[in-house]
């Protein structure tokens, strides 16, 4: 490619690595950094100047801005990409920072998610509330407990490897089950996973958002599920029907739910999951980065930099989306 080439930054990158990124763009290149662009026609005018966009400019707009030949993202999600009923601009390349970026960060989130309705945290938290000194109930150990991780990249790894130094049994559903994947005992695709709910006592949703997981953790599955389970959502909220899971755990067949995403989202005002005891609910804040964890944001930056080298040279791009 050419040196000659204006790249437009749209995240909130630090200056360090913002110098870094101008480095790996290169002496001819332009790099303007605008982040906080409310009014759609400037950032439309600045997307139709650009060459190479990293960031997560809305679908529609990219439509009408013919000139931009690769949109770098910085998160792991594209599907509002490749769903979108628009036309992006012809021979648009896609990356993304998906498979090393978030898994780290995410499955601590889960972790603790995990160790929260395990131990009754809740509870407590609302009792110290009110100034009441008083027992929450029989707590739930992980040791020897089987849990089914819904995603083995990035992030479904990290939880298994995690969940391991409780003497959790993980096992992993994703596509292509004979690869090897560190910390998962068992590899199942996901037509096979249904029979794996009623053996879980942790369900954990790393998955994208796709035709085959929309909707998935319905009704009937949530009821399969082992009584006394535990549920944690941090993929997409599509994955799971909010309103079947209000009424499983007012039944009181699962032990907790913790959801960082959902569907709608936010929840309505109203909805019985924001004042059901036994749910905790985060607002998609498992996978933040900019603002929120230094170290994510250097793993992006990294990824930035090395595409934007690799493009220079004209070579393959890491982390493409297809």
């Amino acid at each position: 490619m050419t040196d000659h080439m204006t790249v437009l930054v749209l995240e909130p990158f630090r200056q360090q690595q913002l110098t870094r990124i101008r480095e790996a763009a290169g002496q001819g290149a332009n790099v303007v950094q605008k982040t906080r662009v409310s009014d759609k026609a400037q950032l439309l005018d600045l997307l139709k100047s650009a060459d190479v966009v990293v960031g997560a400019p809305a679908p529609e707009l990219l439509e009408r801005a013919p000139s931009i030949r690769w949109l770098q993202l910085c998160w792991a999600g594209a599907d509002r990409y490749l769903k979108h009923e628009v036309t992006l601009p012809e021979g648009l390349r896609i990356t993304n920072v998906a498979g090393v970026a978030f898994g780290r960060n995410m499955s601590q989130y889960v972790l603790g998610q995990i160790l929260a309705l395990t131990q009754n945290l809740p509870s407590y938290v609302r009792h110290q509330s009110k100034g009441q000194w008083r027992w929450a109930g029989p707590v739930m150990t992980l040791d020897g407990t089987r849990a089914l991780i819904f995603g083995a990249g990035d992030i479904g790894s990290w939880t298994a490897r995690r969940l391991s130094g409780f003497d959790v049994t993980c096992i992993g559903v994703c596509r292509n089950t004979t690869a090897p994947r560190e910390c998962f005992s068992k590899l199942v695709t996901l037509d096979q996973a249904e029979e794996e709910l009623a053996q879980a006592d942790v369900v954990v949703n790393c998955l994208p958002s796709s035709d085959e997981t929309d909707g998935y953790l319905n009704e009937r599955r949530l009821r399969l599920m082992k009584k006394g389970a535990v549920l944690i959502n941090v993929g997409r909220g599509s994955f799971l029907d909010c309103d079947a899971l209000a009424d499983v755990l007012a039944e009181g067949h699962l032990r907790g739910a913790a959801l960082d995403v959902c569907k709608p989202e936010p929840l309505p005002a109203g909805h019985r999951l924001w004042t059901e005891p036994r749910c905790l609910i985060t607002p998609h804040i498992s996978g933040k980065s900019f603002g929120s964890s230094r170290q994510t944001e250097e793993v992006i930056c990294d990824i930035v930099c090395e595409n934007l080298r690799r493009w220079k040279a004209g070579e393959e791009l890491t982390h493409i989306v297809r």
